[in-house]
């Protein structure tokens, strides 16, 4: 098995735009992870109570989001792509020097079968989970960041997570009945978070002005007037 060198690049920047909304104790449990498994390869989570003092099940789930669960193994996706990419070019390296620095052909990527079959599966269900069945009132990208961000507020600031994803749909398709546009929904969320409020509550000021106003983006999204009519034909 590769071994990887006793240290990793490490990018500020990236660094502390990812743990925003951690706490520092869940940024020490998050650096104290991704150190173990460049050390081991993998963080194995029967060892979590000797190291971290608890157990997988109770560590916060902003700092579970960051890991694939592989069973008995956890792993940073980030992390193992830079892990790879190093053992990549230590392999190139090697077979170079033994051609005296004139390689014949280019060095495919070597997989280890297991780990990366595995790994891939658990990449592609965690993206599948992540959209499933969620669908939004505005087909908007921005509108989209933004709700990203709403949950991540909630999560942090009241410690709340939505339980389902009925429940999250649920929350969205309210939506459409409170606000005027897209445009409204957003300015409205950006409102509740720099106010520190709970729930979102329609921004008057855009209220004034929005209902009139018909060369606004789509009150609905098509995707979600299909969820809603297909609500309405199985109640």
């Amino acid at each position: 098995m590769y071994n990887n060198p006793p240290a990793f690049q490490f990018y500020p920047q990236d660094f502390l735009t990812g743990v925003m909304y951690l706490t520092m104790e869940e940024r020490g449990i998050y650096i104290t992870l991704l150190s173990i498994q460049w050390s081991k390869n993998k963080i194995p989570k029967k060892r979590l109570g000797l190291i971290l003092g608890t157990e997988w099940e109770n560590i916060p789930e902003l700092v579970k989001e960051k890991f694939i669960d592989e069973g008995d193994y956890l792993i940073n996706e980030r992390l193992f792509k830079i892990s790879e990419e190093r053992r990549i070019f230590v392999e190139k390296q090697v077979l170079n020097g033994r051609k005296g620095g004139r390689p014949t052909k280019q060095l495919k990527p070597k997989e280890n079968p297991k780990e990366s079959s595995s790994l891939k599966m658990k990449m592609k269900m965690k993206v599948e989970n992540e959209n499933k069945d969620i669908v939004y009132p505005y087909q908007n990208d921005e509108f989209i960041e933004i709700w990203k961000q709403f949950k991540l507020y909630k999560s942090t600031e009241f410690n709340f997570q939505f339980k389902s994803i009925q429940s999250e749909q649920a929350a969205l398709s309210k939506l459409p009945s409170e606000m005027d546009n897209v445009d409204h929904a957003i300015q409205s969320i950006k409102n509740t978070m720099a106010n520190g409020w709970k729930g979102i509550f329609p921004d008057k000021q855009n209220n004034n002005g929005a209902k009139n106003n018909t060369n606004t983006q789509s009150k609905y999204s098509t995707d979600f007037k299909e969820f809603i009519n297909e609500k309405i034909r199985s109640d």
